[in-house]
Formats: C-alpha cells, sequence, structure tokens
C-alpha cells in the first residue's frame, strides 16, 4: 500500500488547480520516485564530490502535508433502504479514502474531503441526493455505489454541472456520458466467463431467472441468456418482482414446477435474504438447487446465515479473501480501525475505493481537478490496488472471481479470472 500511496505522491502537481505546461500529463499511475544515479562499475568512473558536499540519498521523500482548500469528494450511496445493508462498510471506507489519498500528499498538494450522501434505494430520493453533493457540498466529483434507477436519475445533474461522475458498483453496462466512468463489473466480466465455468461444475442446464424490476437485472439477465444458450444450456422462467418485494412464495412454486436445475438469483440486499430464506422451506434452496449470484456480497450473505448459503458460488471483481499481499494488509488494517464485528468490506466498498485511488491518481497526473483534464488523464490509466491490478477508460478491465460459501459461511475463492476486459465500447 505504501508503495501505491507513494506512487500517488509522485504524481503530484506543484501548482493549486492548474495542468502543467512543462510536459504532458502521465496516463500510468504506478509513477514512482526516479531512483539516484547508480555509481560507474569501470574504471573510469566520474570523481567522488568534494567532502563538503551532501552524499546523495536513495530514499524516497516524505509526500508533502497537503494544505489550502480542500477537494471535495461526494460518495452518493445506499446507506437506507432495501439496498442499506451495503452502507456502512463504504461509509468506513470514506474515512480510508481521505487517510490514505492525504497520507500521499492529496491531490495538487490539497487535502481531500469527503461528502456522504444516501439515496435510501429510492431514485427520486437519489436524485436529491446528487443535487445537495452538487449544490450544497459544491464537489468536485462523486463516486456512486448505488442502483443503475439512482444513476439514471442523478446523472442529468451531473452532465448540466459539468462533475466527475465514477460509478464504482456493479452493473449491466452500456453507460456512456462525457462525464462518467464506471469501475465496476458489468455482465461480460461477471457472467460470459463463469456461466460455462458453472454448468461444467455442476453438471446442471436448465436455468431460472429471478431478478427485481429494473434495469440491471433486465439487462444482465438479457446477456445471460446469450452465455447461457452459447454454452449449451436453456432458460426455463424468467421472473422480476419490485425492490422490497418480502413475500416470494408464488415465486418459489414457479421455480419449483420450471424444471430448473440452476437458479440465477439477481436480487438486492433485503430481497435477496427474504428470497433465499423462503426458498428453503419450499424445497428449492441451494442445496435443491445450485445457485450462481452476482450480488451476493458477505453482508447480506451473513443476514442468511450459513444453513441457507452453503454451496452457492457468486461471482464478484471482489472479495476480502483475495490474497494478495496489498489486499491482506488493507483487510487487516480494516478490521483493526473499525473494529473485528465491522460490516466487511466487500465489492462495493472496493470499487469506492479504487474509484477514489484512480480519482486521485489523474487529478494528480493532470495538474488539475478539471472534469475534462481529469476525464483525459483516466483514459488509459492503470493501478494495482488491494483489488488486483486495474487498467481501462470509461469500464475497467479487472479480475474476477468466484467464491463458494463455506458450512461455516466463509468464502473460498474457487476461480479466478485476471484482467477480464469489458465487452463495452464507449465513444462520449
Amino acid at each position: 500500500m505504501m508503495a501505491l500511496l507513494l506512487g500517488l505522491a509522485a504524481a503530484c502537481a506543484t501548482s493549486d488547480d492548474e495542468p502543467a505546461a512543462a510536459e504532458p500529463a502521465a496516463t500510468e499511475a504506478e509513477a514512482v520516485p526516479a531512483p539516484a544515479d547508480e555509481p560507474a562499475d569501470d574504471g573510469d568512473a566520474a570523481p567522488e564530490p568534494e567532502p563538503t558536499e551532501a552524499p546523495a540519498t536513495t530514499a524516497a521523500a516524505e509526500p508533502a502535508e497537503p494544505s489550502g482548500e480542500p477537494v471535495r469528494i461526494g460518495i452518493l450511496f445506499s446507506n437506507s433502504g432495501p439496498a442499506g445493508i451495503f452502507g456502512q462498510p463504504t461509509a468506513n471506507i470514506a474515512e480510508l479514502i481521505e487517510e490514505d489519498i492525504n497520507a500521499a500528499g492529496g491531490i495538487n498538494g490539497r487535502p481531500v474531503e469527503t461528502f456522504l450522501a444516501d439515496d435510501a434505494t429510492d431514485p427520486a430520493v437519489g436524485r436529491q441526493a446528487m443535487e445537495q453533493l452538487i449544490e450544497s457540498d459544491g464537489v468536485d466529483v462523486v463516486l456512486g455505489t448505488h442502483s443503475s434507477a439512482t444513476r439514471e436519475a442523478a446523472k442529468p445533474l451531473a452532465e448540466d454541472a459539468g462533475v466527475l461522475y465514477i460509478y464504482a458498483a456493479l452493473y449491466e453496462g452500456g453507460e456512456c456520458s462525457p462525464v462518467m466512468f464506471n469501475t465496476g463489473e458489468v455482465p461480460s466480466q461477471q457472467l460470459a466467463p463463469v456461466i460455462p465455468w458453472m454448468m461444467d461444475e455442476t453438471g446442471g442446464s436448465k436455468w431460472f431467472l429471478l431478478g427485481n424490476d429494473y434495469v440491471w437485472p433486465r439487462r444482465s439477465f438479457e446477456l445471460a441468456r446469450q452465455y447461457i444458450e452459447a454454452a449449451g444450456g436453456e432458460v426455463v422462467g424468467e421472473e422480476y418482482v419490485p425492490l422490497g418485494t418480502q413475500d416470494f412464495s408464488s415465486v418459489a412454486q414457479q421455480i419449483a414446477g420450471s424444471g430448473a436445475d440452476l437458479i440465477f438469483p439477481a436480487l438486492v440486499g433485503g430481497d435477496a435474504i427474504a428470497f433465499e430464506t423462503q426458498a428453503v422451506d419450499f424445497g428449492i434452496g441451494q442445496s435443491a438447487i445450485p445457485r450462481l449470484a452476482n450480488i451476493y456480497e458477505e453482508n447480506v450473505l451473513g443476514v442468511m446465515g450459513p444453513p441457507v448459503t452453503a454451496g452457492m458460488r457468486v461471482t464478484l471483481g471482489y472479495f476480502k479473501e483475495v490474497d494478495n499481499p496489498a489486499n491482506n494488509a488493507f483487510v487487516a488494517r480494516y478490521f483493526e480501525q473499525f473494529g473485528a464485528d465491522a460490516p466487511p468490506h466487500m465489492t462495493f466498498s472496493s470499487h469506492i475505493y479504487d474509484a477514489a485511488l484512480l480519482y486521485a491518481a489523474a487529478a494528480n497526473a493532470a495538474g488539475s481537478t478539471d472534469t475534462a483534464a481529469v476525464a483525459a488523464a483516466l483514459e488509459g490509466l492503470s493501478l494495482s490496488t488491494p483489488t488486483g491490478d486495474i487498467t481501462g477508460s470509461r469500464h475497467l478491465a479487472q479480475p474476477i472471481y468466484v467464491a463458494e460459501i463455506q458450512s461455516d459461511g466463509s468464502q473460498l475463492i474457487v476461480q479466478s479470472f485476471p484482467a477480464v476486459e469489458p465487452d463495452e465500447t464507449c465513444t462520449p
């Protein structure tokens, strides 16, 4: 993590908010301090410096403490409503965003400050929250982890104001706007490589698709159907329920009579918990019909409990069990700071953290927080984060992991697909 922070610090410009004029902005975020000149190893070595001169040092300089007017980072997230279970890890990560970027020297020498706004899992509330961030809080950028319905409601405000909007939640793909970048997983990453793997693992081929009734599940299922059929499978049922649904008895009966031997649930938060706990009572739980889920993260799975979840497979761009030194250290620090019983750091909070680091690196490379300048620097930018290596432009190439839930509720990563490219094109 320290190497990453030093890399961010090395990109800091000396001016407050103007692009550097001496040379073009870098696009590689993993800048490191240049090493001191190596001494020559032949007989014609340069003469030693005079004794009065200070010897050169190879130690990296500590970043200067940021000062001046803060760069304001807005975080639009679901802290209540059906997706409210995802909220606390994101609020925790907001603290670490401030700590880590400021420890690396801030953005162009200025400190960062985060401003949180809750969409209550309601697009109308989400639009009001975006308005608050832009007009009242005066943010320079908005990082969003919330439903696609909120994104569609809030995006016009960011576009009108010219505020950069980095959407950090897994979603259906297809977003293309001059002010928008996306750090979350899209179906071509989560599903294209994993659906045939799931069919091979289980021997199942007949799928029932169950989702909430809005754009993300509908588009995800449209693409999932293509991947299923290409792998020789069949969709035997497809059903949508409103956000906030708590009675799944009629849907459970449909699934039981469908002949499905695999279920793909795209249900959010409290709806997912209600469905899976009721499914056991109707004889269609995981032990009867295996699941491949693409939004069941650890906080939701924890509420369901191991008797319900054991054996489920989940495909996401991040689990806290990702085994690399940066992530192991980050997860340990997270629980040390917020307590052993803190809601676990998971895919949504991970992508918010990545989005913040990407923004800081791009703004430092651009020497500016101007939306157009930062957007240009984001194109082609790469970082190594606790998630893994991420690279991209409007959508990130990133690792995809499959975890199998164990009998004690823990997550075991059983398959990984490094640097999966998104099947997305965008020229805003």
